[in-house]
Order: C-alpha cells, then sequence, then structure tokens
C-alpha cells in the first residue's frame, strides 16, 4: 500500500529525499503541460499567453501594470500589447483617468485563446487521470490542493528555506 495521504514522507535509507522524489513524481505532470503549451504556440507565443492570462486574471490594465505582472519594463509590455493588438486578441484604448496612459483589455478572441488553453489542459489531465484509480485521483487532488494552499501563503521567495529548517 502506498504512503498515508496528508502526512510528510520521511526520507528514508536507500530512499531519495523528498524533493527529489516530489520533482520526478510531477515530471510528467510538467511534460503534459509544456506538451499543451507547445501545442498552443502554433497560435500564440508563450509571452503572449503569459500577457493574456494577466490581463484575463486583472480584468484588464495600463500597459505599466502589464509589465509589472509579467516582470517587463513598460517598453517591452507595450510591443506585446502591440502584437496582440494586430492579432486581435486584444484592444487598446485611452484610459479614461489618465490620457497619456494606455488601457488593455482582452477581446472575445483573446478570451477563446485562453478557453482553448484550459480545455486543452482539462483534456490531457482527464485522459492523465482515467488510467488512475479512484484512490490515487483523489490523493492527487488532496495534495494538488494542499500544495496550491501552501504556495500562495508563502511571503517568501521560492529559493528560500522555510522556518526552522536551516543550520
Amino acid at each position: 500500500m502506498g504512503e498515508p495521504v496528508g502526512r510528510a514522507v520521511p526520507d528514508a535509507p536507500g530512499r531519495a529525499p523528498f524533493a527529489e522524489r516530489l520533482e520526478l513524481a510531477l515530471r510528467g505532470l510538467l511534460e503534459l503541460s509544456v506538451g499543451v503549451l507547445s501545442d498552443m504556440e502554433e497560435n500564440v507565443s508563450p509571452s503572449h499567453l503569459r500577457a493574456l492570462q494577466a490581463l484575463d486574471h486583472l480584468g484588464g490594465a495600463k500597459v505599466t501594470v502589464l509589465g509589472d505582472a509579467l516582470g517587463v519594463p513598460p517598453s517591452t509590455a507595450s510591443r506585446i500589447s502591440d502584437r496582440l493588438t494586430a492579432a486581435g486578441l486584444i484592444t487598446r484604448e485611452v484610459a479614461p483617468d489618465n490620457r497619456r496612459a494606455t488601457l488593455l483589455e482582452l477581446t472575445p478572441a483573446g478570451r477563446e485563446v485562453l478557453s482553448d488553453l484550459a480545455g486543452a489542459r482539462a483534456t490531457a489531465l482527464e485522459r492523465v487521470t482515467a488510467s488512475m484509480t479512484p484512490e490515487e485521483r483523489d490523493a492527487l487532488l488532496l495534495g494538488a490542493e494542499g500544495f496550491a494552499r501552501a504556495y500562495g501563503e508563502l511571503d517568501h521567495g521560492v529559493d528560500e528555506e522555510p522556518a526552522g529548517t536551516g543550520p
């Protein structure tokens, strides 16, 4: 039988450390996600997908806010928005509160790209999880929800050690 769900798995002699085991276990999920994104790249580049996702999350935004969300300078965000506008995926308009600022919003075509991405991911995940037992699917979901919760609660960078684990 497998490890108990919801408990830390101690590193045992002869077994790889927890983080290494987790990385190996997640490799398939990462490959699945990369595969879906690669298929989408035929229509939209990864940086453009990130921009569309950020605008969707923000509910529209000024160019500078999009740049902050993407971690790029406003000039880069402006070039990305120019390309997305040319592709018909976003609109660019003068911001009502600042005539020197540009407001970006998704078009129906931009929303469709994000919907297609979500649908492709869901289809790929369903295809894989269909071959798992109900217990494995439940454990996967419980663990993934716990991971997402814990990651969302972090107030420090990924490379930092959690409190109490240092020397």
